[in-house]
């Protein structure tokens, strides 16, 4: 805690001369970031109508990117707004929170203090029923990831690494927002016991030990690190997750894990550490690390997964496009029909069949939803 505060402390005093030195020694490395996904039109009739892919009409389901327990109630982001589950024992539907801001490119929430910051388009301040905007931040950039530090927030956007704080009056040597880091994707961070990592979209792997920072690397292959999707830091291991592997730093060396004696590629989209287990989220399905070994687990094979969180039903993991489930029993808490309430009809359904298969549309063996 001493050397967090330390830390904290060391940022928040040299933020204006750091930036200078910042902004002198970076190159130019403009990105584009595309974060859009695509249904498979080619699907089976009984696969595209049902399973939340079907975007013909005004049919589509919001796709997930963030989920949290916040009060007891399950927050669910998604690249249309965020929705709430009151209770997980109560059997009630997720509602839509609509607040006054158009929220776009939804990809983090993050409790802090009396707020609810969302990491989009910008970032935006609500109040703690995510209804009210109190504020919304230029930054020039989309927001990807975001954790507390110090009396303010750390921020990684499209452009950078920003350090942002409200309560100018009660901590006066906070600055509203300052670019700490800049010309980077900055899309996770994670902060361990002596300082802060940091994650890129093609820029590599950096870490700040209050004092200078450093761009960390494997010597067998220097670009390993170049695309980081995840960081996870539980005393005593960093997990890192990148397009192309899984990776795990106990402070001295670095190791790659692997699925038995595969070499399989994953492409990490996040982590999750409990004390039974970690549990790492693919672009393909879902890895589970406990005992010394890391396993695939199976009933989430083709699915992308958006996030984990912990709950008084244990570990959920909630999927892009196929809803949301507890780890231990695979119990279905959100399905995607539920945060898209009232668009499933019999014309939707029957101009999807005949659409990829007219001889079957002509027939009465479609189920209604």
């Amino acid at each position: 805690m001493n050397k967090q505060g330390s830390l904290a402390a060391i940022i928040v005093i040299s933020l204006i001369g750091f930036c200078v030195v910042i902004f002198a020694s970076l190159k130019k490395k403009p990105r584009i970031v595309e974060r859009t996904a695509t249904a498979d039109i080619y699907a089976v009739p009984e696969t595209v109508a049902f399973d939340g892919s079907f975007q013909g009409g005004n049919r589509a389901d919001p796709e997930i990117t963030t989920i949290l327990m916040d009060e007891g109630r399950l927050v669910i982001g998604t690249n249309k707004g965020i929705y709430v589950v009151p209770s997980l024992t109560g059997g009630e539907e997720p509602a839509e929170r609509r607040n006054d801001a158009r929220i776009a490119y939804l990809n983090v929430i993050l409790p802090f203090n009396e707020s609810r910051y969302i990491g989009a388009d910008c970032l935006y301040r609500l109040d703690n029923n995510y209804v009210t905007t109190v504020g919304k931040i230029e930054l020039g950039s989309e927001v990807y990831d975001m954790i507390p530090f110090g009396e303010g927030l750390l921020v990684g956007s499209d452009v950078g690494l920003w350090y942002h704080c409200d309560d100018i009056g009660y901590f006066e040597s906070c600055p509203f927002d300052t670019l700490l880091k800049g010309d980077m994707v900055v899309t996770t961070l994670a902060e361990d016991r002596g300082g802060l990592w940091v994650g890129t979209h093609g820029d590599g792997l950096y870490y700040f030990d209050g004092q200078k920072w450093r761009e960390r690397f494997l010597e067998r292959d220097t670009a390993m690190f170049d695309y980081v999707n995840a960081l996870e830091y539980v005393y005593p291991f960093l997990w890192v997750g990148t397009d192309e592997a899984v990776f795990r730093y106990d402070g001295g060396q670095w190791a790659q894990m692997f699925v038995a004696d595969s070499s399989e590629y994953y492409d990490v989209t996040t982590i999750m550490t409990t004390p039974a287990a970690t549990y790492i989220g693919t672009s393909n399905g879902l890895l589970r690390y406990a005992s010394d070994s890391l396993k695939v687990v199976e009933g989430y094979e083709g699915m992308e997964i958006a996030g984990f969180c912990r709950s008084e039903k244990g570990v959920l993991v909630a999927t892009r496009n196929n809803g949301i489930f507890t780890f231990n029993g695979r119990e279905e808490i959100v399905s995607p029909e539920q945060l898209n309430p009232g668009t499933y009809d019999r014309e939707d359904i029957d101009n999807a069949i005949a659409e990829t298969d007219p001889d079957l549309a002509m027939t009465d063996q479609v189920i209604e939803p």
